[in-house]
């Protein structure tokens, strides 16, 4: 069984993410699930980052099932998780999902992945189901590292399950925005027009720039040239805020979100193993707003618990 995953993926998050289904699915026992005959039983992933960078876009023929990944922005799929949709060809019923990584588990996110929907589903492709994954803010604040260790934890279970879930060729209805959350729907189409505008006023500190490039590079949508010794920063800004956050001298600013700016990768793989920091923060310890992610955890947990899984299973 050959996987394609398609990621968009500014500061990383979603790109780990899609680490984990590569993993999952790979390491995956595909006989337990499936009628498939033992030789050949095996899954193999590969990983597309959406980028102006990246060259060629690799065709889904051949593959027999299909990942969309994207971080969530305004509740809704980025830019250029959209325009992948778009450029993606005409097939004839590619079973297809959704993974999806944000900050937080509110249901105002649950309809992000409809307009992905809408144009995938004209195209022929035969979308399953999706998988909603919390990790750490990029961008208004920066998450604990108790809080971050919860989520990496988590998301390993969640995506386990769901490649298990994925290989059984179980549905999953890929949910809309709630009636009384309909008022969220207009952000998409403002954060993207709002995006591109305030671009140029991203700046780097030239005092405190280490002259890495890191931020040219990483640039998915090759909006920061260096040219005659100075920074440029063009209109197409996605506000993936990768440029600022893994800046190893925080040297950029962000324009308006200059006070919810996050500089600095979470290492989560080492935070896992740091048996100083408690686990679960939530709910044990958790206090002011990581109250609010009370409900995504009990859902995570309960879907574990259903599938005669458990979370210290991951630790």
């Amino acid at each position: 069984m050959r996987v394609i995953l398609y990621v968009f993926s500014g500061t990383g998050n979603t790109l780990k993410v899609a680490g984990l289904y590569k993993k999952y699915l790979e390491k995956s026992n595909i006989n337990e699930v499936t009628d498939a005959p033992d030789e050949g039983a095996s899954v193999t992933v590969d990983i597309y980052r959406v980028s102006k960078k990246s060259g060629e876009m690799p065709s889904p023929d051949g593959y027999d099932l299909v990942g969309i990944g994207y971080p969530i922005h305004g509740f809704s799929a980025p830019e250029p998780a959209i325009e992948l949709c778009k450029a993606l060809p005409q097939v004839e019923n590619k079973p297809t999902f959704f993974f999806k990584s944000s900050g937080e588990g509110l249901h105002l996110n649950d309809g992000s992945s409809q307009k992905c929907l809408k144009i995938l589903t004209k195209k022929g492709y035969d979308v399953m189901c999706e998988r909603h994954i919390v990790m750490p803010y990029n961008m208004i604040y920066r998450h604990k590292d108790e809080m971050a260790k919860q989520m990496w934890i988590y998301a390993h279970a969640m995506v386990e399950l769901h490649c298990r879930e994925l290989l059984a060729g179980k549905r999953e209805k890929v949910k809309r925005t709630a009636l009384w959350a309909l008022w969220v729907a207009p952000i998409r189409f403002l954060e993207q027009k709002f995006s591109h505008m305030h671009g140029p006023l991203f700046k780097v500190h030239k005092d405190k720039c280490v002259n890495c490039m890191r931020c040219v590079n990483v640039c998915p949508e090759n909006n920061i040239k260096f040219e005659d010794g100075k920074f440029k920063f063009g209109h197409d800004c996605v506000l993936c805020m990768g440029c600022s956050f893994g800046c190893p001298a925080d040297a950029i600013s962000v324009g308006v979100f200059g006070l919810w700016k996050v500089n600095g990768s979470y290492h989560v793989d080492k935070l896992v193993k740091d048996e100083s920091i408690p686990f679960p923060y939530v709910p044990n310890h958790a206090k002011g707003i990581y109250r609010l992610y009370k409900k995504y955890y009990r859902e995570c947990d309960k879907r574990l618990s259903d599938a005669g899984l458990t979370v210290q299973d991951y630790i």
